[in-house]
């Protein structure tokens, strides 16, 4: 099962899903990030361990890696996904 993460703040027109590319890059995941019509991101990852996840989360929250972003995350919603890992910014 994958992960679904929607990202809330100043996260569109920021390079946020190039951060959470890279981001994930470096942990070893893969999956997807779709600017959504509300202002948020949906990330899609495919993994179901929960500390990786939660690691992933913490980087993007900390930017450890010196990662280009110009925005901020200020919510992370995270829920069980089943389907197609699917997007418009795949890593």
């Amino acid at each position: 099962m994958a992960k679904r993460l929607i990202l809330h703040g100043v996260v569109q027109g920021v390079f946020c899903r190039y951060y959470c590319s890279e981001t994930a890059k470096r942990l070893g995941l893969h999956g997807a990030a779709t600017n959504l019509y509300d202002g948020t991101v949906e990330v899609l990852l495919d993994t179901d361990e929960v500390a990786l996840v939660d690691s992933f989360i913490l980087a993007l929250k900390t930017n450890p890696y010196g990662i280009r972003f110009y925005g901020s995350i200020s919510r992370v919603d995270t829920s069980d996904y089943q389907g197609s890992i699917r997007g418009d910014y795949r890593f």
